[in-house]
């Protein structure tokens, strides 16, 4: 189904008013929750910038990739502002060659920096930190945007891009162009741009685009293509990840690495959690809040590991009951299974995702009527209890490992159709772990309930 053509979504896309009208009020949006974090109050609860940031934005951010793509992307208030800044300043430099090549393990470094500042200093439940993290990313937007051409930060930096790629693979939506229509043009408009819109800002040309991991769905080649040689299609849930052309590693890695750090966002809501760091605390002597930042960085070095360890060694596996070994082999396996991974990390993000935006993102309207003074913040205010939400994130799990297995199995067809469950039985294996690893967190959270 190519959504070009409906009349009216293509009017929409080749407009000078697509994205710009939803950069507009992304902008706004993020000037008021910036306002709000640094110059409101510091109690997350009563923090109108905190609520909908935490409550609202944070959770919903998985799923617009799975149902949209990279679609926020496009129409995220950075996005916005590198290209302002690029008008006014801007010098364009090309990207450098370390951002191009090696740009993919800066954003996972970020991501995990990220994850750990949020979690052992608390970013999610302090309005300031979260304030000067906002100002600290807006900084380095700038400066990219005033040295670098185009959306270099959005497309070798910014720590979303950690997910964002690996989930708008799993998504619905994707991006083509006809290769027969695209053949003798020269030009080349969908990437250097024309008097309608500029070039691709990821540095994407459109024939060339075989997966949904960095299109953002501006529709920049869209207003730009000549022949109507683009197709904007939908289509069934993860099929993209068993048909990847051309395997990455890095991929793979990636999506091995989300699926620990959400496992340990599962685990860090556990009441164990607190006598662990209080056990660790009274052994190093050291205050409660140091022992947790040190017990969190190494458990969060050991769950982001351990996955990709489980990979490399279910890899390993699919050889060795192949009955040949071999480092370009292993490579290949390590590689292509990666991608059964995503769904099932997709769907243990939007598990965890669920308990604030189920239950808590009621309370944003009562934490901007706190801030307006015209009643006290509602931090109880909950769409449903929490049995019910862990519920919901059993059936998400479940139907997450079942896409994960089905996709495993698709690429082991791939990878040997004659000797399949072979190539699929180590990999199963390792999935069917993740998700118990998953299920156990949630179970033990019902318990705590």
């Amino acid at each position: 189904m190519n959504l070009l053509e409906i009349p009216w979504i293509k009017a929409v896309l080749r407009s000078r008013l697509y994205p710009a009208v939803f950069q507009w009020i992304t902008v706004t949006v993020f000037v008021v929750l910036l306002a709000s974090m640094l110059l409101g109050p510091n109690n997350a609860g009563q923090n109108f910038g905190m609520a909908l940031t935490w409550r609202v934005w944070w959770p919903l951010l998985p799923l617009s990739f799975l149902l949209f793509g990279r679609l926020w992307c496009a129409i995220c208030p950075f996005a916005w502002v590198t290209d302002r800044i690029q008008k006014a300043v801007g010098v364009r430099l090309p990207v450098p060659l370390i951002l191009r090549r090696h740009g993919v393990w800066m954003i996972a470094g970020g991501f995990i920096l990220v994850t750990y500042l949020d979690e052992a200093w608390q970013f999610d439940s302090d309005a300031r930190r979260s304030g000067y993290l906002l100002l600290a990313l807006l900084a380095a937007v700038i400066l990219f945007g005033a040295f670098f051409e185009r959306r270099t930060f959005c497309r070798h930096v910014c720590f979303i891009g950690t997910f964002a790629a690996n989930y708008g693979r799993a998504g619905i939506l994707e991006l083509r162009a006809n290769a027969d229509r695209c053949h003798n043009c020269v030009a080349q408009p969908c990437y250097y741009g024309t008097a309608s819109a500029p070039g691709c800002p990821v540095f994407l040309l459109a024939p060339k685009v075989d997966d949904s991991g960095t299109c953002q769905l501006c529709a920049s080649c869209v207003k730009n293509c000549p022949h109507d040689a683009l197709r904007i299609s939908v289509r069934k849930p993860a099929a993209e990840l068993w048909s990847i052309r051309q395997p990455q590693p890095s991929d793979a890695v990636l999506a091995a690495m989300v699926a620990g750090v959400v496992l340990i966002e599962q685990f860090a809501m556990l009441g164990g959690w607190n006598r662990l760091t209080a056990a660790t605390g009274a052994m190093l002597n050291v205050d409660p809040y140091v022992s947790f930042r040190f017990l969190y960085g190494v458990l969060l070095a050991i769950f982001i590991a351990a996955p990709v360890l489980g990979l490399t060694l279910a890899s390993l596996g699919s050889q060795a009951l192949g009955g040949v070994v071999s480092f370009a082999g292993l490579k290949r396996d390590f590689s292509l299974f990666g991608y059964a991974v995503i769904p099932l990390a997709l769907a243990g993000h939007l598990a965890h995702s669920l308990d604030r935006l189920l239950r808590w993102s009621r309370a944003v309207p009562f934490a901007l009527a706190a801030m307006l003074d015209w009643f006290p913040a509602d931090n109880g205010a909950a769409w449903l209890s929490r049995p019910a939400v862990l519920w919901i994130e059993v059936a998400v799990l479940v139907l997450g490992g079942a896409v994960s297995l089905h996709v495993a199995f698709r690429l082991a067809q791939r990878r040997a159709r004659h000797a399949a469950w072979a190539a699929y039985a180590p990999h199963c294996l390792l999935l069917l772990f993740l998700l118990a690893a998953n299920l156990y967190a949630v179970v033990a959270m019902m318990h705590q309930s």
